[in-house]
């Protein structure tokens, strides 16, 4: 501890250097704020303040670039891209091998096969049109329109 210190600009930099490596290897921003919260700290060691307070401006810094940048880099809801089960929610489509009582069938909904099923069991027809309701696992849950 005495060594710390003694050498507080080396503990930055060691520190700054760890969360940056820790940072260039994951897939998301994880370490970032601290990094920068690191580096200030590493100027107040160099300019001699006391480790007491370097190690406060290291905390309120990384607070503060992770409270300030964090709702910027968020995913927009906007920018969601939607799969094909999502885009096939309110498509119509077309039976192409017949729905049954006990048995689905197999529709067309842009250009696509699906299995098909209605809430009630209801029967539908080759060629007959239909409007996607939901999706329970790989089957789209339909009704005539």
């Amino acid at each position: 501890m005495n060594w710390l210190l003694q050498n507080p600009m080396y503990f930055w930099l060691v520190l700054g250097g760890i969360l940056l490596i820790v940072e260039g290897v994951t897939y998301a921003l994880v370490t970032i704020w601290f990094v920068g919260g690191a580096l200030v700290a590493l100027l107040l060691a160099f300019l001699g303040v006391s480790f007491i307070f370097q190690f406060a401006a290291f905390i309120l810094v990384s607070l503060v670039l992770l409270l300030v940048t964090r709702p910027l880099i968020k995913r927009k809801p906007g920018a969601i891209t939607r799969t094909n089960v999502d885009a096939a929610l309110g498509k119509t489509g077309i039976v192409t091998k017949e729905i049954t009582e006990h048995f689905p069938g197999q529709g067309k909904v842009d250009g696509q096969i699906w299995t098909i099923v209605t809430p009630e069991g209801q029967r539908l027809d080759v060629d007959k049109e239909f409007v996607v309701l939901s999706v329970d696992g790989v089957k789209l849950i339909v009704k005539p329109l």
